[in-house]
């Protein structure tokens, strides 16, 4: 596959990554559930990190409130589907990428016809149940992915099902192991969030795809990061 090579350059001559990681990138096939706050981030810059084939699943549609945060979106975006929008958007500025948009809500009817398709599933969803359905997927189909989670001054990053130094993988399970119902926890709407967090933790998710995908570093596989933008701290958790 033909890498452009000027448009990649910074990234290149980066020690420990090269051509061969680009091509990575581009061969790789990506999934972000969710073009929300922490899709919006987290779909601009794999796109401009030349991920090849990006798929993109929401059914919600753009609401004024959300523009403070989902910065794919402007006025003129009201009421159309997000990943309609954000795919439309992606292509627009990224044309190298091939993206595919599902306007549907994921469920246990699609899920693994969805998944199947790709390398790497991107947790962009704001709900536990969406979440361990992603989890059982990925554990049927042996696919990693990449949770994170925002709320009011906080986030949280990490990797399942992916093997860490000592061949261990983790699941959302070991992290929540009482299945959580949407209804037992509040959500960003309830309450709140700044609109500049999911921008950092997208970002975060979308380094750890990178990670992941062109096998540099050492990707958040077993461990829990939380970042508090009020005290700007960082600390994490083993899992396993």
């Amino acid at each position: 596959m033909a890498i452009n090579w000027k448009r990649y350059e910074r990234q290149i001559i980066l020690p420990n990554f090269g051509l061969v990681q680009q091509e990575k990138l581009a061969k790789a096939k990506i999934l972000v559930v969710g073009a929300g706050g922490l899709g919006c981030p987290t779909l601009l810059y794999l796109a401009a990190a030349g991920i090849g084939q990006i798929g993109i699943i929401d059914f919600d549609t753009v609401a004024e409130s959300n523009l403070h945060r989902q910065i794919l979106y402007t006025s003129k975006d009201i009421g159309s589907n997000k990943a309609i929008v954000a795919g439309e958007k992606i292509t627009m500025a990224y044309p190298d990428c091939l993206v595919k948009t599902y306007a549907e809500k994921l469920d246990e009817k699609n899920a693994s016809l969805i998944f199947t398709n790709y390398d790497l599933i991107l947790d962009g969803c704001d709900n536990f149940e969406t979440r361990y359905l992603i989890d059982e997927v990925c554990k049927q189909q042996n696919i990693p992915w990449i949770y994170a989670s925002v709320s009011r001054f906080e986030g949280q990053v990490s990797v399942f099902n992916l093997p860490d130094a000592n061949g261990i993988k983790a699941y959302y399970t070991n992290l929540f192991a009482d299945k959580l119902s949407n209804e037992s926890v509040l959500n960003c709407a309830e309450t709140g969030v700044l609109g500049v967090l999911p921008g950092i933790i997208g970002n975060m998710q979308a380094l750890e795809a990178i990670k992941v995908l062109s096998q540099i570093g050492q990707p958040l596989a077993n461990i829990l990061l939380t970042f508090n933008g009020l005290n700007n701290q960082i600390y994490t958790t083993q899992i396993v």
